[in-house]
């Protein structure tokens, strides 16, 4: 599964380090923030998680469903969770100690620029003069 939009202007990646509260209970896996859920693990295995949307946030979680899983395809499932406006807004800081969100223009050179051999780094400050704004 990759991300997706509705327009997909940009693209990119996304890396992220799980927050310690979660570490440090349940491990540093996928499958330790559907523990940390109380996701049903003998049912459900957690093999990825998907977070949309930017005022009415989603989580959601990509399971196997282990029931309805043969063994010629494994059952996919998307679960989906409610949450309420003070849940979106901890979501991020409770999942993640870190995360880095990588976009470039969507198109046939999107590419081009994503490597890390940048030369240098510089800051805004020091090429732009700071106006007020009203």
């Amino acid at each position: 599964m990759k991300a997706k939009v509705q327009y997909n202007d940009f693209k990119g990646t996304v890396a992220a380090d799980i927050s310690d509260m979660i570490a440090v209970n349940k491990g540093n896996y996928i499958s330790s923030i559907g523990e940390y859920f109380d996701v049903d693990q003998e049912r459900f295995k957690v093999v990825g998680v998907s977070l949309q949307g930017i005022q009415d946030f989603e989580l959601t979680m990509l399971c196997i469903d282990k029931e309805k899983s043969t063994p010629f395809k494994e059952h996919l499932v998307k679960m989906k969770f409610d949450l309420d406006a003070e849940g979106q807004k901890q979501m991020l800081g409770l999942l993640f100690k870190r995360l880095n969100v990588v976009l470039f223009d969507s198109g046939e050179n999107e590419n081009e620029y994503a490597n890390d051999n940048y030369d240098e780094v510089v800051n805004y400050a020091d090429f732009h003069q700071k106006e007020e704004l009203d």
